[in-house]
């Protein structure tokens, strides 16, 4: 009887307790990345092909898919000390796909952050090819990518010298 009791006791302590601490991690979470995010000028100039996503797509699964971008920084914001030209860029799409227009536009307004120590991405990735196994794995490639029409004529550097950057939100054509 009193083993039943010790049980329902902590049972009802673990639901009491369980919320507040998934609570108190989320908004931590929040917090972290709302502090780290700023916002810079430019334009995608190439787009990862297997990752292009003009429209939403349904989630099958719990994962979240991708899109994964080089963007040229024509301006950084004012007092950030980052002289990048060239970055890479992992647009998680919560929200919505980019139109062809907006992927094509000459000025858009990125609101970017740092990678969290959670997120295991270089924003590259690998590409698996062959039809059937065993499947080959191999790294990306500036050939991987497609061009946009702000993008054409630019001098990329090499992939893997290029930082990093997250954008959780969609960018926004500037005018």
């Amino acid at each position: 009887m009193r083993a039943e009791t010790m049980t329902k006791n902590l049972a009802i302590r673990v639901l009491l307790i369980m919320p507040l601490l998934l609570t108190g991690w989320g908004f931590r979470q929040e917090q972290q990345s709302q502090a780290k995010e700023f916002v810079a000028e430019g334009s995608i100039v190439a787009i990862q092909k297997r990752t292009r996503h003009p429209v939403k797509p349904e989630p099958g699964g719990i994962g979240t898919f991708v899109e994964l971008w080089i963007v040229r920084i024509d301006q950084w914001p004012s007092g950030m000390n980052r002289n990048e030209k060239y970055i890479l860029v992992q647009y998680d799409l919560y929200e919505r796909g980019l139109s062809d227009a907006e992927v094509n536009s000459k000025k858009l307004r990125f609101t970017l952050r740092e990678r969290r120590e959670d997120e295991h991405t270089d924003c590259l990735g690998t590409i698996t090819e062959g039809n059937k196994p065993p499947y080959k794995r191999r790294p990306v490639g500036l050939s991987d990518y497609e061009r946009t029409e702000p993008g054409k004529l630019d001098e990329i550097p090499p992939l893997e010298s290029l930082p990093c950057l997250i954008a959780d939100r969609p960018p926004v054509v500037a005018q």
